[in-house]
């Protein structure tokens, strides 16, 4: 007899302060979340949300670019079935209106502490 196991990955979108930080620190500590992550969940897949591959002449032809990353992090979000919000993310409009469209979206999210 055969038995069939198929492991369903989770893919994770992390919400995070991003705010006057460089890609690479920002990259570094979304992969610190995502191992802390992983221990606990070790099928789950990261999105990566780290906006580096933008296009910015295209990004900087609307009046503002602010807009049109959140709307890239909305889309990216979209894909996500645990939403996880590290430390003092109320503290950041972006961060807060990822939660706002995850809680209306019915998004299981969690707040989680580093450090």
């Amino acid at each position: 007899m055969f038995y069939i196991l198929s492991y369903y990955i989770m893919k994770i979108f992390i919400s995070m302060p991003m705010k006057s930080k460089s890609v690479e620190q920002i990259k570094k500590e979304m992969w610190i979340v995502f191992d802390y992550i992983k221990e606990k969940l070790p099928e789950a897949e990261l999105i990566n949300s780290v906006i580096d591959w933008a296009d910015k002449k295209i990004a900087l032809k609307w009046n503002d670019i602010a807009i049109w990353y959140l709307s890239k992090w909305i889309e990216l979000l979209s894909w996500a079935d645990l939403v996880f919000f590290v430390d003092w993310y109320k503290e950041y409009r972006w961060c807060n209106v990822e939660r706002m469209v995850a809680d209306s979206y019915w998004k299981f999210c969690v707040d989680i502490k580093i450090q």
